[in-house]
């Protein structure tokens, strides 16, 4: 239909610009052949002049309409989608947040904490990518050092990433914090596991992280956690405890 709204609109705003600049023209042709004698019964300059005005009304509404409809139309097009961030196309959304840990990591799972699926990792060994400086460390609604938080803080000036070999990511419930990691080296594979609980609290009060920090929650926060490695990963393959290949993030080539 808007094709068809279109040829009326041009149409009539022919007739109306016709209207303006040539009411007599007009007139001539649209009515003087309804009279015997269209020189006797020709409207007089005051008539031409109603008529040039109501035309010129008349073309600045069509306009107007014109105008807005077009206007609606377009604002109802798709637009086009903002092109995702390289975080965003390397980690998802929303932003992953980092553990600036020292982690000195176990060579077996804990009791009485959870274990999220590491989802993915990137070999920063070589180098780290700019992209990390625009990330933020990883909080519990503010706080940085959570009892129970795993590993330590480093030394001031240093951040974790600077020490680091390799990032593994996970995505746990917002209230809990990642208190323990796994890593498994051998000469052909290396496995990674984090484990989630709640922060430390009073000594005789019972925390069941089961309950409290399920793997499956349904808010959960991306964070990434620096770890180092008593080899650089080279061709060994990256897997869970469970022995499922961990997906490898890299950095686009430009």
């Amino acid at each position: 239909m808007s094709w068809v709204f279109g040829a009326l609109a041009v149409t009539l705003g022919l007739i109306l610009l016709w209207g303006v600049f040539a009411p007599r023209s007009q007139w001539r042709i649209l009515a003087g052949w309804s009279v015997s004698d269209p020189h006797l019964h020709e409207p007089g300059g005051a008539s031409y002049g109603l008529r040039r005005l109501l035309s010129g009304i008349g073309a600045l509404t069509l306009l107007g309409i014109v105008g807005v409809t077009s206007a609606s139309a377009v604002a109802g097009l798709p637009s086009e989608s903002p092109r995702p961030s390289l975080v965003s196309q390397l980690w998802g959304r929303p932003d992953p947040s980092v553990v600036n840990r020292m982690i000195v990591p176990l060579s077996g799972p804990p009791s009485g904490l959870v274990e999220m699926p590491v989802l993915a990792y990137e070999d920063v060994s070589d180098d780290l990518p700019d992209y990390f400086d625009r990330l933020h460390n990883f909080t519990l609604l503010g706080n940085g050092d959570a009892p129970g938080y795993v590993g330590s803080l480093p030394d001031v000036g240093n951040g974790a990433l600077d020490f680091a070999d390799v990032v593994v990511q996970v995505r746990g419930p917002l209230l809990c914090i990642p208190r323990a990691v796994v890593v498994i080296e051998t000469a052909d594979t290396v496995q990674f596991a984090v484990y989630y609980g709640l922060p430390d609290g009073a000594a005789d009060v019972p925390v069941d992280n089961t309950v409290s920090c399920p793997a499956d929650a349904p808010v959960t926060g991306s964070v990434l956690i620096p770890l180092r490695l008593a080899a650089p990963i080279g061709d060994r393959t990256v897997e869970t405890l469970a022995e499922d290949p961990i997906r490898e993030v890299t950095v686009p080539s430009t």
